[in-house]
């Protein structure tokens, strides 16, 4: 069975490398040819819109800082958008390729099929963006500090600090990615239903009745249930995912000295540390746990459609 399960995620590779491939690499190429022309590299950091327009007059470690942690967000945000535009349109796939006939004479179950689709998009993908991303903005620093203050710079530069200090930004983005998904998983799933029913229709008809919910119902209820329990989704799941006080050190960054620098990145690791530790501790709330059983129940219901209209 874990080899039928393997196949079905084999399967999802083989069908989605190159799209995936190119938005893991684009970002770090982007952005790196970028960083070559003066002024062309804009990055904004915190909530008074630090403008980072000119990059190469910076200390080469808070170039390098910078542009890892811009490349490793775009990459992320990429996936994610990625994910939420394909996902819909994977809850018929099998049916209207007919391909569930060859993946039911294996046997695989209709859990496990729905499961390896699920996993391979939502979870695997993203987190194998994130780790790309943030690896190749660390490649891609050598293009912006080696044209700007010459490549032993960047072969000068504490990597003893930066790597760890990037470790741990890994560790705390993939357990806000976690919890992101998992708030936001009444919502994937109810997307999929729809679509499974109504084809591309589903996504319209699904944001529709959200909306009439909200307008219509809510009103008339005692104390409003839609537009409450989607706002505390979509924000609990913007702050797991990045939580804007964990980035506040980075405001005034920008024209910080290297010493500067160098001492942020060395707390660096055990603030996010921590910061990982108060964000899971956070998810744990009736409204979580809420959440999980709706996308539980979704997932349940989209198989069970899966084995009835096969």
């Amino acid at each position: 069975m874990n080899s039928r399960f393997t196949a079905l995620l084999h399967r999802e590779w083989l069908q989605h490398r190159r799209g995936w491939l190119v938005l893991m690499v684009a970002p770090a190429s982007v952005l790196g040819l970028l960083s070559l022309f003066e002024g062309a590299l804009q990055i904004q950091v915190g909530a008074q819109s630090a403008d980072v327009s000119n990059m190469t007059a910076m200390p080469a470690l808070l170039q390098a800082s910078l542009m890892t942690l811009a490349v490793g967000l775009v990459t992320l945000a990429l996936a994610v958008l990625s994910v939420l535009f394909q996902l819909p349109g994977l809850a018929r796939r099998d049916q209207d390729d007919r391909s569930i006939d060859f993946w039911r004479a294996m046997p695989v179950s209709d859990t496990r099929s729905v499961a390896a689709t699920l996993l391979s998009h939502v979870l695997v993908f993203p987190w194998a963006a994130l780790v790309a991303g943030l690896l190749g903005g660390v490649l891609s620093t050598a293009l912006l500090v080696g044209t700007s203050h010459g490549l032993m710079a960047w072969l000068d530069l504490p990597w003893a600090t930066l790597l760890p200090s990037v470790l741990a930004l890994l560790l705390r983005l993939s357990v806000g990615l976690v919890l992101a998904l998992l708030w936001l998983s009444p919502l994937l799933m109810g997307a999929m239903l729809a679509s499974a029913a109504l084809r591309r229709w589903g996504v319209p008809v699904l944001a529709a009745v959200l909306f009439a919910a909200t307008r219509l119902l809510d009103p008339r209820l005692p104390v409003p249930l839609v537009q409450p329990a989607l706002k505390t989704m979509g924000s609990e799941a913007l702050q797991a995912l990045v939580r804007i006080d964990a980035f506040s050190a980075l405001e005034h960054i920008t024209s910080a000295e290297a010493d500067a620098v160098l001492n942020l990145l060395q707390t660096l690791p055990a603030g996010l540390w921590q910061d990982t530790i108060a964000t899971a501790a956070q998810a744990a709330t009736p409204g979580f746990a809420l959440a999980v059983l709706g996308g539980a129940l979704g997932f349940a219901s989209l198989a069970a459609m899966r084995r009835r209209h096969g």
